[in-house]
């Protein structure tokens, strides 16, 4: 990973923060019991398929 470019960087470092977002999310929405916390885990979860989806499209 020394050797790669800042745009490489800057998207794992994207990605990073958004994992993180998704997984916030995923976690305060299981504390919280109804609707609302249902709605936040699903799109905590939403986020973490597009996470996958994306880091995975190079590899088709």
């Amino acid at each position: 990973m020394m050797n790669d470019s800042p745009r490489t960087m800057l998207r794992y470092l994207l990605m990073l923060i958004v994992f993180i977002i998704a997984m916030t999310l995923v976690i305060t929405g299981q504390k919280s019991i109804g609707p609302a916390g249902l709605s936040t885990m699903l799109i905590g979860l939403g986020l973490l398929v597009g996470l996958l989806w994306f880091y995975n499209r190079q590899y088709k």
